[in-house]
């Protein structure tokens, strides 16, 4: 794990003016400052999240250090475009596909373009109890909801390019999943660390099989790792650590070697804004530069297993009209 420690090269400057881009779980962590930066840049950001009340703190919170920032540009972390920020909330639960299916049909009734869709909230060490649709609680928030979100906007990404892009915030823990065709949501395995690894690797697979499907689209498909990073993901209430979980992250913490949320950030900025890689797909990024991976996530077999499965899980939420956004180009 060598490569998640040090701070990543920053992205370059970028006007991002025109730009509208979705981020998932914006209001903390490493969701936070991927939003404030690609507002400072110009986009529109619109924050989805859960709570309403803690979406508007950080908005609040964005703009206070936008103000702050701008009056002393040598603190900012990307060069500020804007005098004010263009932020806005809408309510996603990727805890429930319903709320998923809602949030893109909501989105798509606002007549808003999309030239990013930043798939990056996530669960760590969640409770054992399955969601409202049934699922496991890592595949379905941090996989399957997401992939849900992806289909229903398709059509919204397509027509706002060329360029635009989906990018999947996943982790160098995928190194670690659990791959078994009898039991994709890892219910036998009572580690729920294994099963965060193992929904990381399926947002990998996953890109690999959507930048297929949309090869020639204009749509690019990324995933990357943003190192060891101090966010709440290992803080929420509800957790189920085990003990050498708990050692480990309590371990981790008081190394300081974890990067700051801003630095966690900046791969994500460079996957969803560097115009290095407009054209390109299907790229994974570490420390802001795309990275090789292992051959599990690469084997095209193993991706359309996956690719079937969550489509069955996903029948009751995803119409013929919806899939044939990807083949028709």
């Amino acid at each position: 794990m060598g490569t998640s420690f040090g701070s990543p090269k920053r992205l370059p400057e970028v006007d991002l003016r025109g730009k509208t881009i979705i981020v998932t779980g914006a209001n903390t962590g490493i969701g936070y400052e991927t939003s404030k930066c690609l507002a400072q840049a110009g986009a529109r950001i619109i924050l989805a999240c859960r709570s309403e009340t803690k979406a508007q703190e950080a908005m609040e919170r964005m703009k206070k250090d936008h103000a702050a920032e701008k009056a002393d540009e040598s603190k900012a972390r990307v060069k500020i475009k804007v005098d004010e920020l263009d932020l806005e909330f809408m309510t996603l639960d990727l805890g429930s596909l319903a709320s998923t299916k809602s949030f893109a049909e909501a989105y798509k009734a606002r007549g808003f373009p999309l030239h990013v869709l930043i798939c990056n909230a996530g669960l760590a060490w969640g409770p054992e109890e399955p969601t409202a649709d049934g699922f496991e609680i890592h595949f379905q928030v941090n996989y399957l909801s997401h992939f849900l979100l992806t289909l229903h906007l398709l059509p919204v990404l397509k027509s706002s390019g060329p360029d635009s892009r989906i990018v999947s915030v996943a982790s160098v823990m995928y190194k670690f999943a659990n791959w078994d065709v009898t039991d994709f949501q890892s219910l036998k395995i009572r580690d729920t660390s294994k099963r965060y690894n193992t929904s990381k690797l399926y947002q990998i697979m996953n890109m690999f099989s959507l930048a297929k499907r949309l090869e020639g689209s204009g749509v690019s498909v990324f995933s990357l790792n943003p190192g060891l990073v101090d966010t709440d993901i290992s803080k929420r209430e509800g957790q189920q650590l085990t003990g050498a979980s708990k050692a480990i992250v309590k371990m981790v913490r008081a190394s300081k070697m974890m990067r700051s949320p801003f630095d966690g950030a900046v791969t994500t900025l460079h996957a969803a804004a560097n115009p290095e890689y407009d054209g390109k797909s299907a790229l994974y990024f570490e420390s802001a530069k795309p990275h090789s991976l292992t051959s599990l996530p690469r084997s095209e077999e193993k991706q359309e297993l996956l690719w079937k499965y969550s489509l069955d899980c996903l029948k009751d939420y995803v119409t013929e009209d919806v899939l044939s956004e990807l083949t028709s180009q």
